[in-house]
Order: C-alpha cells, then structure tokens, then sequence
C-alpha cells in the first residue's frame, strides 16, 4: 500500500508537469509568443545542417511507421497478445491509451489550427500542433516500456529493449522536425500530450488494472 501511494505521488507529479508544459505550450503557439518562434527556429536551422538527398528519402520512409494508423494496428496485436495471455484489464488499458491519444491529438490539432511550417520536404496535410507522430509513437514507447517490457524475465533483455524503445521515440521526433512537417514545438507539445493523458489512466483505471497484472 506504501509503495502504491509514492507511486500515485510520482504519477500525480508528472501529470502535473506534463499538462502545464502542455498547456504553456499551446497558449504560446495560440498567442504566437516570440519565445516559442524563437525556439522552433533554433532547431529547424539545426535540422537544416545535417539534410542530405540520402536523409531526407530515409526520414521519408521512416514517417510510414510513425503514423498514429501503424501504432494503433501494432497496440491491437499488443492488446491482443495481452488477452490471449490473461491480462484482460492490461489489454483494455493499452487499446484505451492508443485510442484515446489519437482522439486527444485530433481534438487540439482542431482547436489550435496551426498551419505547417514552410519549406516541407513531404507532402502533410492538416494541422501541425501537437504532432500526431509523436503523440502516437510517444505512447506506444510508454505501454513497451511500462507493460510489456517488464514481462520480459532478463534484464539484460529489459535494457536493450529499453533502450532502442526509446531511440525509436527520438527518431520519430526528429523526422518530423527535418522534413518540416511539424515544429519543434509540436513534437515537445506532444510528449507532453502523451505523458499527460498516461498519467491520467495511471491515476484512475491503473489503480484497478494494477492489481492482476504486477507490471502496472
């Protein structure tokens, strides 16, 4: 119970910081703060040092497997591997993640509007903040990283999968920013957008997915 209760602190502390960043981040986009065109310049001119013929079409096809229809496809196997193993509420608790993420990044993209940066080097359509990549991508990292990750038995395993979890999530962000397809500020929006609404389902349906599986 002790532990249960730092962990609903920890979790309360990150949606916290998640959300205001977010929220930080939206109204500045809203109000177009000098700060957050500042910000985006930096590191789109960082971008534009390292573009070669040979980067680009890699990024390009890369984006494919960042797509918010590819995360989803690949947490319904992961749902579904989850069932098949008797982990019923872990798998109803990832499909809700992916899902509701997706409906999240829609909503916001609809409220704010935010034109795409000039100079894509792909064709993207609709809005750009938050970026729907990130926000997809982000959240499938946190389900291997928090669900099925810990039910591997060798650590060594656990680190390794860890690690290019994670350097999945960095490619993706980076994509995004050098194809300009989205600002820099849109894939920091959406890992905040992520780690918010996981934060959220940790504090409320995780407290009862927690006690079958030991993962949660």
């Amino acid at each position: 119970m002790h532990m249960r209760q730092q962990a609903n602190r920890v979790w309360w502390l990150i949606a916290s910081l998640a959300w205001i960043g977010f929220l930080i981040l939206a109204v500045s986009v809203w109000i177009q703060a000098p700060w957050v065109s500042h910000f985006d310049q930096t590191l789109q001119q960082i971008a534009i040092t390292v573009r070669q013929p040979s980067r680009t079409i890699f990024f390009a096809k890369l984006a494919f497997w960042g797509t918010a229809t590819f995360n989803l496809l690949i947490c319904g196997v992961i749902a579904l591997w989850l069932w098949l193993t008797h982990h019923h509420l872990a798998a109803g608790f990832v499909l809700t993640a992916q899902v509701g993420i997706n409906m999240l990044t829609t909503i916001f993209k609809l409220l704010i509007q935010r034109a795409r940066p000039a100079g894509k080097l792909v064709a993207q359509g609709g809005y750009s903040f938050p970026s729907g990549h990130t926000t997809a991508t982000a959240m499938l990292v946190l389900i291997l990283l928090l669900v099925v990750i810990p039910l591997c038995h060798h650590l060594s395993w656990r680190l390794l999968l860890s690690v290019l979890s994670l350097a999945w999530l960095v490619m993706i962000g980076f994509d995004r920013i050098y194809l300009f397809v989205h600002y820099p500020s849109d894939v920091l929006a959406g890992l905040c957008l992520a780690l918010g609404w996981w934060s959220i389902l940790q504090l409320t349906i995780g407290k009862t997915v927690a006690k079958q599986p030991e993962y949660l």
